[in-house]
C-alpha cells in the first residue's frame, strides 16, 4: 500500500523530469513583473475569461472573487462552468481557429491541462507571489516544479467517501476501503466514470498507486458508474445510493449546507488528493489581466477570498482554515493517497482513462 504524507508526495514530485513544450534554458524562471505595468495594463483590458471545471469555482467564490476584482482594478470576470472533460476540447477548437475567447482554465491537471498543454497553448505560471518562500502548506507549483504550467489553486485534499446518513447508520459506517468490499454494500455505491477527465480520475488514479489493481477489480463489483461527477453527491442525497466516491466537493457541501441527509467521511487510509488547479492559456485576449489574478489569487487576501465560501483549505499557511469542516481540515503530517505526477502526462493519462473504463465499464 502507497500512501503518501505532504513532506512525501513533495520529494517525489520534484524528482520527476518534464518535458516543457518550450524550453527554459539554463537560467531559473524569474516572476512577471513590475507588476505595476502588468496592473495597468490590465485595467485596459477591464476583462477576465475564465472556464472552471465544478468543483473549482462555486457560485459563492465567483461572486465574493468578481466584485472584489471588479471594484479594485476594475476588471469583470466572466466566469464559465463547463464539465472537465468538455473544456480541453472547447479550448483546442478555439485556440486553432485564433478565437482567444477563455484567458485562463481552471481545470485538473490530467484531464483538462494536459492536453491543451501537448498542443502548445500553454504559458509557465511566473506569478510573484508564487516565488514567496516558507508560507504555503502546499506550494501552489508542486506538481509541475519546473515547467511552472499548472498551479494548485487551493489544497485540495478530499475526504472519499460521501455517505447517506439514513442508509448508513452511525457505527456502520465503512471505516476504510476494505470494507467497501462487504457484501451488504454491493451495488449501493456510485462512482463517476474514471474513463475521462473528471473528479472520478483523480481518485481512481490515487487508489490505483496506493491500494493497486487487484483491489480496484474487485471494488468494481460493487459500484455502479455515472459519467457526471455532480451525480454521485445528488443521488446519495436522494437516497438512491447509500454510499458515493469522487462526489463533487462542490456540489457534495452543498448538500450538506441545505441539510441533505448526507456527509464526508474520511477513510482510514486517509483522503486523497485531488489535483484541482489552474493554468494559463496563450495566446490570449487578455494576458495582462491574466497575471494580475493569478498573482492576487496567491496572496494572502487572494486566498482568503477565495477559499473561504469554497469551504476549501487554504495553500498558505498564514491563511487559517478556520471555514473548513474539522474533519476535512488539514494536519500535519496526516497521510494521504495520492497519484504519481508522472502518470498525469498526456500519454499517461489516455492510458489509465483506458484502465479505468476497463475495470469499472467493461466489467463482466
Amino acid at each position: 500500500m502507497k500512501i503518501l504524507t505532504l513532506r512525501r508526495f513533495i520529494s517525489l514530485a520534484a524528482l520527476v523530469l518534464w518535458t516543457p513544450a518550450g524550453s527554459w534554458g539554463a537560467s531559473a524562471p524569474q516572476p512577471w513583473g513590475p507588476m505595476g505595468q502588468i496592473e495597468a495594463a490590465a485595467r485596459k483590458e477591464a476583462k477576465l475569461v475564465i472556464y472552471a471545471a465544478p468543483g473549482h469555482a462555486n457560485g459563492d467564490a465567483q461572486r465574493a472573487v468578481s466584485q472584489h476584482f471588479q471594484q479594485r482594478y476594475g476588471i469583470a470576470i466572466d466566469w464559465t462552468g463547463i464539465d472537465a472533460r468538455d473544456i480541453a476540447p472547447r479550448v483546442l477548437a478555439e485556440q486553432r481557429t485564433q478565437q482567444y475567447v477563455a484567458d485562463l482554465i481552471m481545470t485538473g491537471l490530467g484531464g483538462g491541462c494536459t492536453p491543451v498543454k501537448a498542443a502548445g497553448y500553454i504559458a509557465p505560471i511566473l506569478a510573484p507571489s508564487t516565488f514567496e518562500k516558507g508560507v504555503w502548506r502546499l506550494e501552489p507549483l508542486a506538481a509541475a516544479p519546473a515547467e511552472r504550467d499548472w498551479a494548485f489553486i487551493f489544497m485540495p485534499l478530499i475526504p472519499s467517501f460521501f455517505i447517506n446518513t439514513q442508509l448508513v447508520p452511525p457505527g456502520e459506517e465503512p471505516k476504510g476501503y476494505q470494507d467497501l468490499l462487504h457484501p451488504k454494500w454491493k451495488g449501493k455505491i456510485l462512482l463517476q466514470t474514471p474513463a475521462v477527465g473528471g473528479s472520478g480520475s483523480g481518485w481512481f488514479r490515487s487508489v490505483y498507486k496506493a491500494l493497486g489493481l487487484d483491489y480496484l477489480k474487485k471494488l468494481s463489483g460493487q459500484v455502479v458508474i455515472v459519467p457526471n461527477g455532480n451525480e454521485v453527491p445528488d443521488q446519495v442525497s436522494r437516497g438512491q445510493f447509500a454510499i458515493g466516491l469522487a462526489a463533487s466537493t462542490g456540489r457534495g457541501r452543498e448538500l450538506v449546507r441545505e441539510g441533505a441527509p448526507v456527509r464526508f467521511l474520511q477513510p482510514q487510509e486517509g483522503p486523497h488528493l485531488s489535483y484541482i488547479g489552474a493554468c494559463a492559456l496563450s495566446p490570449v485576449s487578455h494576458p495582462n489581466a491574466a497575471k494580475l489574478f493569478l498573482n492576487w489569487l496567491y496572496t494572502r487576501e487572494g486566498q482568503l477570498l477565495y477559499t473561504k465560501p469554497m469551504n476549501a483549505i487554504p495553500l498558505r499557511k498564514d491563511v487559517p482554515q478556520d471555514h473548513v469542516p474539522p474533519n476535512e481540515r488539514y494536519v500535519e503530517g496526516r497521510p494521504f493517497l495520492a497519484a504519481e505526477v508522472e502518470d498525469l502526462t498526456d500519454k499517461r493519462s489516455l492510458e489509465l482513462y483506458a484502465l479505468g473504463k476497463q475495470i469499472f465499464e467493461e466489467k463482466k
